[in-house]
């Protein structure tokens, strides 16, 4: 079975083709900067590789040449579309939706309900697999979506404080994302680490430009930061994070700002770079912060700090931890970050030791000989997850 990945940004588009009979990665690529004047691109198989740039002025011209690598003419790793499967995608969100589907045109309306609660994933999403559908009309396109780990949640940690009639008309609840990468964590980081994926308490910590922890028991979710949106739990680049409810409704009157008004500032200009100012990517905060600079000094401090408070809470939920989990592109390649949030958690039996923590290339334990608690780094891979997904729906089919 062959399963094409497909992971859309904002303005990038990114692949990898699995055949799932050993897992292995046929081909991949990646297209950035869609639709803002040059875009660089790279794509690899196992006997053939382009990179350069080109003007991509929209996502189905992007998608149309990585279709042509794939079938290329004596280079492509497939002769015909035809022994692709399907194509998988890391859905993020839609109404009531927390499982792996075939994605019908009602489960695409169902997502476009909730494009107001993730404008930044939903959209491009949608786009992607409608000229998905159009360009390779007879291969089923599945989507993964990210709440699907977290089914297992119980009722009291994902019901919020709002009448339940109200919030069950709308599908109102907390669903929490990140669940491939989650998933993933769940599963390879006790084997890793020498632990029962069925007998261990775990938290997953998956920080980059987008962040969420996971509370992980005995292989399942049993809760999770980011709740009904994208934009709640810990602080993101650029997205508020957890906020009293009544921020928002105190700016809408007191600045007559507009809903819409109000949820650009909270999805778009908040955040880390919020705090830093200019709307500084992370790198460049992380970069600030090290020179001195004090708003970006603050923005890491926060970012950090709700953290350490999301662990300490999950510390408590799991009943203590075995293992402790750094993902993401902060979880696993920003040491200053790593050291920052575990400081102080000796209290808990949580200690790193300075040394492994900076030298991690790749998956590693970072505790120190005496943590109760073993820390460890993994790089996550949302999209193998993804196809294993994928396979596991279409068989049971």
């Amino acid at each position: 079975m062959k399963i094409l990945v497909a992971n859309v940004g904002s303005t990038s588009f990114k692949f990898k083709l699995y055949d799932m009979s050993d897992e292995s990665i046929l081909a991949y690529g990646k297209i950035e900067n869609i639709g803002y004047g040059e875009s660089s691109y790279q794509l690899n198989s196992l006997n053939n590789e382009k990179t350069g740039s080109k003007r991509y002025e929209n996502y189905e011209s992007a998608i149309s040449d990585c279709i042509d690598f794939i079938i290329a003419d004596n280079k492509g790793v497939l002769k015909s579309l035809n022994e692709l499967s399907a194509v998988g995608f890391k859905t993020v969100h839609g109404k009531n939706m927390r499982e792996c589907r075939i994605l019908e045109n009602y489960i695409l309306n169902a997502m476009e309900e909730y494009n107001f609660l993730a404008p930044a994933h939903n959209p491009p999403y949608i786009q992607a697999i409608r000229i998905f559908k159009k360009l390779i009309p007879g291969i089923p396109a599945v989507g993964l979506f990210e709440p699907a780990f977290h089914k297992t949640i119980p009722d009291y940690a994902y019901t919020s404080g709002l009448p339940l009639e109200l919030a069950e008309k709308h599908g109102i609840r907390k669903y929490g994302f990140h669940g491939a990468s989650h998933r993933y964590i769940s599963e390879r980081a006790p084997e890793f680490a020498g632990f029962d994926p069925k007998h261990v308490r775990l938290i997953s910590c998956h920080l980059g430009g987008s962040s969420s922890i996971c509370a992980i028991k005995n292989g399942q979710s049993i809760d999770t930061s980011m709740s009904f949106s994208p934009q709640s739990g810990l602080l993101n680049a650029n997205r508020c994070g957890d906020l009293d409810p009544f921020i928002p409704l105190y700016l809408q009157k007191v600045e007559k700002m507009s809903v819409d008004e109000v949820a650009d500032l909270l999805q778009s200009k908040s955040g880390m770079a919020g705090i830093a100012g200019e709307l500084k990517d992370v790198k460049q905060i992380e970069k600030d912060a090290q020179s001195g600079e004090k708003r970006a000094m603050l923005a890491v401090n926060t970012f950090c700090y709700r953290v350490k408070l999301y662990i300490g809470a999950y510390f408590a939920v799991l009943g203590g931890c075995d293992l402790l989990v750094f993902t993401g592109g902060i979880g696993e390649k920003g040491a200053p970050f790593r050291e920052k949030i575990t400081g102080g958690l000796d209290c808990l039996g949580i200690k790193i030791d300075p040394s492994l923590n900076e030298s991690v290339s790749d998956e590693a334990v970072i505790s120190s000989g005496d943590s109760k608690v073993k820390v460890v780094v993994i790089p996550t891979n949302e999209e193998l997850v993804v196809a294993r997904e994928v396979q596991e729906l279409l068989q049971l089919k």
